[in-house]
């Protein structure tokens, strides 16, 4: 049983970075035919700020840990290096790749971590020539011919699609029938367009094959492979826990909405039965010691029947096990549906507000999943009354913003009254509908296409209604203190405390903020 990775032993008898380094192989034959990488960063970079302290927030990436699976499902030899959480940087991964001798190296990344993927791939291009290399994750579901054009020298292929199990297989099998020869694999471009859901590089243009099908049957696919990850490390933001050892889950595919800003708007929504998903609760529980479960779903409770059948299977199995989710404010209009909710373990949604003001909502289409400012407060409250907690995220720098709207949306925000507050910049992340609307010349104009800066925390575009970038910026941090330093907003926090825990995650998540964001 695995459930020892998550007890409570003392650092000196937990495994040391090595031993978690070679937890994360599974060879096959002693061969290892795929090595899944997700790049180094770290929290502070990821948030846009110098020192955050130990504030957690390393959690399993699930997009390799489902290709893990399935790759070692089909029978081929996989290896994985989540690096953020192993802290290593990029010259021990390039060490761990010339020693494992993985036939394909593959990168999952956001479009703030592309940089060091392009560091490590770089190093693999001019000293490990024969390998072949793969990039795929959010940044190229979008920006999949511009990875190409752009960084073709580095990456050979560029997956893209709401799926990557198909793809990846289809790659892995296609290269082994090649006998794992880069150059011959490369130059036969009838097998390269073959695969479908790629991009690459033929006679120095970019060809992009056919989408590849989307899994319409998610209950097809394993669990994702949790055992070859560093799993003691993971820790959740101090206020997305209430009980250790927690760990991450997505139970549905895509979104049913079309926000301007995000990458994810409009895509087909699939959902694993209710069946499938307690079945993979009860494994993390059983062979992890997991006691709370953080589903990572846009919009996990998007259709009702669905939801109710989940509750339903959840309080019948008494797994005392408490959770939290993200949803939108249409899809929980139902008191019962969150007095269930909280019933089966549910202590804290996350909802997506974006912002109370009606215009600014219209601009970037969060209207269609918020409805009304009235609605939003009604749909708080009842939360609230079901014993569930609220975290909201909210937008600075939108589509036709002024600072005297900005004031509106954290004055909108203070009379929402979440429990939790989370104030980002908006970024126009490549490839989505806004980035291409302030390419036209509406709304703004980008100031740095740096993909570094593509964090949500750093201002990489100017709304017509800003001076500066520091005129936004500033506007964030006075988004912060307006909510936060309430008198009665801190003793509210104060009372809530209900065991040594919370004060611990309050200690931790407060030091967080002020470093960081006050």
């Amino acid at each position: 049983m695995l459930k020892n990775f998550f007890s409570k032993k003392k650092p000196k008898d937990l495994p040391s970075t090595e031993e978690l380094i070679e937890r994360g192989f599974a060879p096959q034959n002693g061969k290892v035919h795929v090595l899944l990488i997700n790049p180094p960063s770290t929290i502070s970079e990821r948030y846009g700020r110098k020192d955050l302290g130990d504030v957690g927030g390393d959690m399993i990436p699930l997009g390799i840990a489902c290709l893990a699976a399935y790759l070692r499902e089909k029978g081929f030899g996989v290896g994985v290096l989540d690096c953020p959480t192993l802290q290593i940087d990029s010259d021990k991964v390039y060490e761990i790749i010339k020693k494992k001798d993985p036939e394909i190296i593959g990168f999952s990344t956001t479009t703030y971590s592309l940089s060091r993927a392009i560091d490590i791939a770089e190093k693999i291009r001019h000293k490990l020539p024969t390998k072949l290399t793969v990039i795929g994750g959010s940044h190229t579901n979008v920006a999949g011919i511009e990875t190409a054009n752009e960084y073709g020298k580095y990456f050979d292929i560029i997956a893209y699609g709401l799926d990557g199990e198909y793809i990846i297989h289809d790659i892995v099998k296609k290269y082994s029938e090649k006998n794992f020869n880069r150059d011959l694999f490369l130059k036969d471009f009838e097998k390269l367009e073959s695969i479908k859901g790629i991009v690459f590089r033929k006679n120095n243009i970019s060809v992009r094959s056919n989408p590849s099908e989307i899994i319409e049957n998610l209950d097809e696919l394993p669990f994702p492979a949790r055992d070859l990850f560093p799993t003691e490390r993971y820790m959740p933001l101090p206020n997305n826990y209430k009980q250790l050892p927690a760990t991450n889950m997505i139970v549905i595919r895509g979104c049913p909405y079309f926000c301007t800003f995000c990458d994810q708007a409009g895509t087909k929504t699939r959902r694993r039965s209710p069946q499938k998903v307690v079945e993979e609760i009860k494994d993390c529980v059983e062979n992890y010691g997991v006691k709370e479960i953080s589903f990572w779903d846009d919009t996990m409770s998007y259709h009702k029947k669905w939801m109710n059948e989940f509750l339903d299977l959840l309080i019948a199995e008494n797994l005392n096990v408490s959770w939290t989710c993200c949803a939108a404010v249409n899809t929980v209009d139902d008191k019962d549906l969150l007095k269930k909710m909280r019933k089966s373990g549910c202590w804290n949604i996350f909802f997506g507000y974006e912002t109370g003001v009606e215009e600014l909502a219209k601009n970037i289409q969060t209207n269609k999943k918020n409805r009304d400012f009235e609605k939003m407060k009604r749909i708080g409250k009842w939360t609230k009354e079901a014993g569930i907690e609220v975290r909201a995220g909210f937008l600075v720098g939108l589509p036709g913003e002024t600072p005297e709207l900005a004031k509106k949306t954290i004055q909108t925000a203070i009379e929402l009254d979440p429990d939790y507050a989370q104030f980002t910049v908006c970024c126009p992340y490549p490839g989505t509908k806004l980035a291409n609307e302030i390419h036209e010349g509406k709304w703004g104009k980008f100031i740095t296409h740096d993909l570094k800066d593509y964090n949500m925390w750093k201002v990489t575009w100017l709304p017509f209604g800003y001076k500066n970038p520091e005129e936004l910026k500033n506007m964030e941090r006075y988004a912060f203190r307006k909510f936060y330093l309430r008198p009665s907003y801190v003793v509210r926090r104060i009372l809530s405390i209900r065991s040594f825990e919370d004060v611990k995650r309050y200690i931790k998540g407060g030091r967080a903020l002020i470093k960081g964001f006050l």
